[in-house]
């Protein structure tokens, strides 16, 4: 499957070299985002981890007229028992939009960055840590439906120090005004070890 995800992401990389990027649609590229979600864990070595809390903030912006840069945080917390999983990830990636109708686009590029994983007991005292390096590829499409409504679509991979790691994401937001949105998303990530399903709501201020 790892390797399938790989072939696919670097598929869309080779083919958006060859697409001209003459096009111009109504997705914003340029924004500030915060998302809160939750989601259940399927893991064959972890048992008894079930609850998922995630948060996500991205700072976006459109450098050129095809290149965007992306700062990422993301905060993921898995509850179970007496003891509280934390997961953070820091990453920046670059990409470069290629317009295929006047409505839709297809984004492909790269993220790096790197995570820290900690689990905690009860009283919150951090019992083992760990911190990896991570790279990735992706690749996406953004579908302006219309001037207030965008949908989404992406597909990552991400390899860090000792483990590789894939999600799938469908997303849709609604421009309540000019500069602000309101939407929602549903990722599944998944590894050789577990399965991560989660969804959740997403805010979005455009500049």
């Amino acid at each position: 499957m790892q390797k399938s995800v790989l072939i696919a992401l670097s598929g869309a990389l080779i083919l958006s070299s060859t697409v001209q990027a003459s096009q111009t649609t109504p997705v914003q590229y340029t924004f500030f985002s915060a998302a809160i979600g939750g989601g259940k864990v399927d893991s064959d070595n972890l048992p008894g981890r079930d609850d998922v809390t995630v948060s996500d903030f991205n700072l976006q912006w459109l450098v050129t007229k095809h290149y965007l840069v992306n700062f990422q945080y993301k905060g993921r917390f898995t509850h179970f028992d007496d003891e509280n999983d934390r997961a953070d990830y820091l990453t920046l990636s670059g990409a470069r939009r290629f317009g295929l109708t006047d409505d839709l686009d297809l984004v492909a590029g790269i993220k790096i960055g790197g995570s820290k994983i900690k689990l905690r007991n009860s009283q919150g005292s951090t019992v083992f840590s760990e911190k990896d390096f991570l790279l990735g590829v992706f690749a996406g499409l953004n579908y302006g439906l219309t001037e207030n409504w965008e949908l989404r679509t992406s597909l990552e991979y991400l390899d860090y120090d000792v483990i590789y790691e894939s999600s799938f994401e469908l997303g849709t937001d609604y421009y309540i005004f000019d500069n602000f949105s309101l939407g929602l998303y549903g990722r599944t990530t998944w590894n050789d070890d577990s399965d991560l399903t989660q969804g959740g709501v997403v805010a979005k201020f455009s500049f």
